[in-house]
């Protein structure tokens, strides 16, 4: 059994929070390839990367991990859900048409209300998505080898942020009246 019943990893330790964490991103990797942080037993492919104020940085989790985390089972796993069917776009996102590069030498791309920068940090590669005009930009959360990695991480960052980052309404007034 995973989550807290199951008392594996950080479960185990009562200097790790249980409950009052967030998640703050979720990656599709691609394919099984790391154990959730918090169970530490349980493969993943679909890191939710959840974050607490009483512990110092994020953990990779999975699913199940990750709905105990927030108390909100149904919600991990609709989110784990989503990311699982969004997988076939995901593989074709580095290849879409649109893709540019700009004078800096970084691949730019503008799809569905966001504008997607992909740039080379030494010898790895990062992204950064953003939605004009809402001015906090959403940073991949590692490093990457190849430009398409980065490019599919930029992507699962968009579909974190269409799910989690509220929009503006364009007929709303930013000017509240006295």
């Amino acid at each position: 059994m995973h989550g807290p019943a199951g008392g594996r990893g950080k479960w185990a330790s009562p200097n790790v929070p249980h409950r009052g964490w967030r998640c703050v991103n979720i990656e599709d990797l691609g394919e099984t390839q790391m154990t959730c942080e918090m169970c530490e037993s349980q493969a993943i492919r679909f890191v939710h990367y959840m974050e607490n104020d009483r512990y110092n940085g994020p953990l990779a989790c999975g699913a199940v991990c990750a709905g105990h985390m927030e108390s909100d089972l149904a919600r991990a796993e609709a989110r784990d859900k989503k990311m699982r069917s969004s997988s076939s776009r995901r593989r074709r996102f580095p290849n879409r048409a649109g893709w540019k590069i700009n004078a800096k030498g970084n691949h730019v791309l503008r799809a569905n209300g966001y504008r997607i920068t992909v740039f080379r940090k030494r010898i790895f590669w990062g992204a950064v998505v953003s939605r004009p005009p809402v001015d906090t930009p959403y940073f991949t959360r590692e490093k990457f080898s190849t430009v398409e990695a980065a490019k599919m991480a930029a992507f699962d960052t968009m579909s974190f942020m269409e799910e989690h980052v509220p929009k503006l309404n364009p007929f709303r007034s930013l000017i509240q009246p006295f």
